[in-house]
């Protein structure tokens, strides 16, 4: 269990981490990234939006997107393991 205090720290890093800080930017920092990366996003996860994931989609030069529909928002991951698991599957299958 967390305290919230510790609580209250995971989440300031998650909302303060920036990729691209030291790397010249997030398009630097990801555009130098030639293999294959599959980003997965939930359609109602509201703590990650789609719409970020749509973001790295298109910073990586090779990403390809992914999207979980779930009703549990950003748990989807979580909770959808057979959407998840198909996805991871079918990635790796097609990068090998």
């Amino acid at each position: 269990r967390f305290d919230p205090i510790t609580y209250l720290k995971l989440t300031e890093q998650m909302d303060t981490h920036d990729v691209g800080r030291g790397r010249g930017g997030k398009k630097s920092a990801l555009g130098s990234v030639h293999i294959p990366a599959m980003i997965l996003g939930i359609d109602s996860d509201v703590l990650y939006p789609l719409s970020d994931q749509e973001e790295l989609t298109e910073l990586f030069p090779n990403g390809e997107l992914r999207i979980i529909n779930s009703d549990a928002g950003h748990d989807g991951f979580l909770l959808e393991q057979d959407q998840v698991a198909s996805y991871i599957s079918e990635f790796l299958s097609s990068h090998d």
